[in-house]
């Protein structure tokens, strides 16, 4: 069996007719059924059905169709893996974050990587924390971002940045006409919160139980996106929590020491990767302390 006879098999496929691939491929009708030919014959199977317009797979076809996209996938892998030192980075890569890094984090820093290798094509979806994590086992991504420490079987992972989750409200608010403002100050307050499924409303609600009964928010809303929830509080309907990433001009950090959370970011990928995915990493992780590293220091 030859690697280029898969390739003919996914081509004929493809194209649904023996004409159509030779066509694509240059060849002459007879030489691609020649070689077709060859492929059953090796296999002592059928894998089409030629038909008097069109062929389709049969049984045994359906079976190579599988093993033959993954030849197909590992010559790709091989190919990148086999570029000359330092121009190894190219393909394409998914990532899957939620909406911070999303929006404000990753924009910027993939920018500059892009620049840097132009051969690379990079994809981004944003998902909630479970979201990120179901798509990296399934292999509907390359790469995700959770906040760690991460111990799922089956992944690593390393640090990737460093956050803070605060509580917030808008620059006029009269919480910050008080000369210091506590948990009393806000007790009253209504609050907008992410959905429940939100890696910061976990971390808030986490730091919350921690107080016991001292504070209770009373969450008036319930938002999905980073930017509905930042909308809301710089309207007035309440105060909230962000990451410090996200704060817009118009809003202001509560500097209540006992609501601020401290969390990580950890890049995350199934042991078994793809040539060049351990470079982007990297590159990833470089580029987040060169843009973010200063904004960390001064805090």
């Amino acid at each position: 069996m030859e690697f280029r006879q898969i390739r003919y098999f996914l081509e004929i496929h493809e194209a649904g007719t023996f004409q159509r691939a030779a066509s694509k491929l240059g060849l002459t009708q007879p030489a691609l059924s020649r070689q077709i030919f060859l492929l059953e014959k090796e296999l002592g199977s059928l894998v089409f059905e030629r038909g008097p317009r069109q062929i389709r797979l049969t049984h045994d076809g359906e079976i190579l169709l599988a093993y033959a996209m993954r030849m197909k996938d590992l010559w790709e892998e091989l190919k990148t893996g086999m570029k000359e030192p330092g121009k190894e980075l190219s393909g394409e890569f998914s990532i899957s974050a939620g909406g911070t890094v999303s929006a404000w984090i990753l924009p910027e820093i993939l920018k500059k990587i892009k620049k840097d290798h132009p051969e690379l094509v990079l994809s981004v979806r944003e998902g909630d924390s479970l979201e990120t994590k179901e798509a990296i086992l399934l292999n509907e991504v390359d790469l995700g971002i959770l906040t760690g420490p991460v111990n799922e079987p089956g992944l690593i992972s390393r640090e990737f940045l460093s956050d803070r989750i605060v509580p917030v409200a808008p620059k006029s608010h009269p919480v910050f006409q008080r000369k210091k403002q506590t948990l009393k100050d806000i007790k009253e307050e209504s609050f907008v919160f992410f959905h429940p499924a939100s890696a910061i409303r976990k971390a808030v609600e986490k730091k919350i139980r921690s107080l016991g009964k001292e504070f209770r928010p009373r969450i008036g809303m319930e938002l999905r996106s980073v930017e509905s929830v930042i909308k809301s509080i710089e309207a007035g309907l309440g105060l909230g929590f962000l990451s410090e990433y996200s704060l817009s001009s118009k809003l202001r950090m509560i500097p209540i020491q006992e609501l601020i959370v401290e969390r990580k970011f950890f890049l995350c990928h199934k042991k078994s990767i793809r040539p060049g995915l351990s470079k982007l990493a990297e590159e990833l992780v470089h580029e987040s302390r060169e843009r973010f590293g200063s904004f960390i220091d001064q805090r």
